[in-house]
């Protein structure tokens, strides 16, 4: 009797430690998420890595977004292929929700990318950086550009490119008319959803694109889910997709369980090095 009384007295005093251990670890987490959202870079990381190892979930969110190096697959810039398609993009995008964990940097390029949205951003330079990046090295290249929601939003966001490539791009040619946007539809971007959603398609092309080399140019790349229904449509009238490129890639962010194991061992391998 008395060792089972033991034991149960023992048990309780595990579980009440572990708790205020939790408690407090929480706590922990909390105060040094807090504090991290306030300093600059290098004191921020440190905080932040502090938080994620108390298990603080929304700080596991802010170090992926201060290293998406660490997580992401694709970096910018570089020549990646998926869906078949050989793809590059210009820089990381982070949805909207993640603005409070973005630096100075981070916030102008995302702005960027929504005022290219808009037609108030040309994009000209996006867009030299990616094709130097594709070495198009001279041949000749039909650039056709994404359908948006909408006929006015597709010739706003794309017709300073038009110009660009009609002007300046000897070896390119512009599809921006080639194609019909013929009814508005909702954005795929704006749908509850997206990332699983098939909306209707809202235009047909028009243009005599048969024997053409075509890269195709989008804003943001997300599940590549619309690229690749272009890319078909594209074929079937004759074209053929060599590549495409894009302002900025959305950031897909790891389970918060990854974000903390990757961060525990490089602390642990920190602490260990003579």
């Amino acid at each position: 009797m008395n060792e089972r009384l033991a034991f149960i007295i023992l048990v309780s005093f595990i579980c009440v430690l572990w708790y205020v251990i939790g408690y407090w670890r929480r706590k922990a987490g909390e105060t040094a998420f807090i504090a991290a959202q306030k300093e600059k870079e290098e004191e921020r990381d440190r905080l932040c890595r502090l938080a994620v190892m108390a298990g603080h979930r929304e700080a596991c969110r802010m170090f992926c977004v201060l290293h998406p190096d660490l997580f992401e697959k694709q970096v910018p810039l570089k020549i990646f292929e998926s869906h078949g398609i050989r793809m590059t993009f210009y820089g990381h995008y982070y949805p909207s929700r993640y603005k409070a964990f973005l630096n100075d940097e981070q916030q102008a390029f995302c702005q960027s990318i929504y005022k290219f949205k808009e037609g108030e951003v040309h994009g000209i330079e996006f867009f030299k950086a990616c094709m130097n990046v594709i070495q198009t090295n001279g041949k000749p290249y039909h650039i056709m550009f994404m359908p948006c929601s909408d006929e006015f939003k597709y010739i706003q966001r794309f017709k300073r490119l038009n110009w660009y490539i009609n002007t300046r791009c000897t070896n390119l040619t512009s599809g921006l008319f080639d194609v019909d946007v013929f009814e508005p539809r909702e954005s795929l971007h704006e749908a509850k959803g997206h990332r699983n959603r098939i909306l209707k398609r809202n235009y047909r092309i028009t243009g005599n694109i048969k024997g053409y080399d075509i890269i195709i140019v989008d804003d943001v790349l997300t599940t590549g889910q619309s690229v690749t229904d272009y890319k078909k449509e594209i074929e079937k009238c004759g074209g053929k997709v060599v590549a495409a490129i894009f302002y900025g890639k959305t950031v897909t962010l790891p389970h918060p369980l990854i974000v903390r194991a990757k961060v525990w061992i490089e602390h642990i391998t920190r602490a260990l090095r003579p």
